[in-house]
């Protein structure tokens, strides 16, 4: 008998908390999504974007060495 009371209740608070978040979901404002027609007008390839890629990596590994190498002219 208890259990069946444990399961009632479990169910219960279930219902109650699923009531609860449904009615918040209509107050959150919807996601604004980006506006498509303000996309630019060539939109790079892979090979493109995979180069672009490769050059912010390299350029991001030889500044730490650039930035050390103008440290040391400076002083």
């Amino acid at each position: 008998m208890a259990a069946g009371w444990k399961a009632g209740s479990t169910l219960l608070a279930a219902g109650a908390v699923a009531g609860v978040l449904l009615g918040c979901s209509e107050t959150l404002p919807l996601v604004n999504l980006p506006d498509i027609t303000k996309l630019p007008q060539k939109v790079m390839s892979r090979d493109e974007q995979q180069k672009a890629m490769n050059q912010m990596i390299e350029k991001g590994q030889s500044s730490p060495a650039e930035a050390a190498k103008q440290i040391e002219s400076g002083k």
